[in-house]
């Protein structure tokens, strides 16, 4: 979104309505992990409460609706804790890195 334009969130999911971008994240035993900042190809990266930011496989998503709904309990999300100050994954393909160098 451009700075000083007049566009929304409620804009910007309806142009991208198949991302996943600031959707809810919930465990399979329904409680709140945090809520989608980054997608990759084959991660999404959450930030959640208390400063925790979550890097899930999309493999672990088993449904997504108003919420991602991740194929996990609560206490076994925290096998994908990472710092907060990490790097972010990169979102380009592999391929392309590779033909960079």
């Amino acid at each position: 979104m451009a700075p000083g334009s007049n566009n929304d969130l409620a804009t910007y999911e309806k142009k991208y309505p198949r991302s996943l971008f600031n959707k809810g994240v919930r465990s399979q035993d329904e409680e709140h992990l945090g809520h989608v900042m980054k997608e990759t190809q084959d991660k999404i990266v959450v930030w959640g409460h208390h400063d925790w930011r979550f890097d899930f496989p999309k493999s672990a998503i088993i449904a997504v609706g108003r919420n991602v709904i991740v194929g996990m309990d609560y206490k076994d999300a925290f096998k994908y804790k990472v710092d907060r100050d990490a790097p972010l994954p990169d979102v380009t393909p592999v391929e392309k890195l590779r033909q960079k160098q």
